[in-house]
């Protein structure tokens, strides 16, 4: 009897650990997805400002080109 109550009690220590393990896990598992969703964000509004920048050097560049072809024509 008693080999049984201290196979139980190893039991449930090890059932312990493998919870305690798995919360640790998925504790990770939700701040590397938290991150990365962050890194998401923040790669998507680069993207909008660099988008934003070569729109802007795009509409100046046609300018220039217009007021060149506009010099060279007179």
């Amino acid at each position: 009897m008693d080999q049984l109550k201290a196979a139980l009690q190893r039991l449930n220590k090890a059932v312990d650990r493998l919870e305690h393990a798995a919360s640790a896990r998925e504790e990770r598992v939700s701040r590397r997805e938290q991150e990365l969703t962050q890194a998401l964000e923040t790669a998507r509004a680069d993207h909008a400002r660099a988008q934003a920048t070569a729109d802007t050097v795009s509409q100046r560049l046609e300018l220039a080109i217009h007021r060149l072809e506009q010099v060279l024509e007179s």
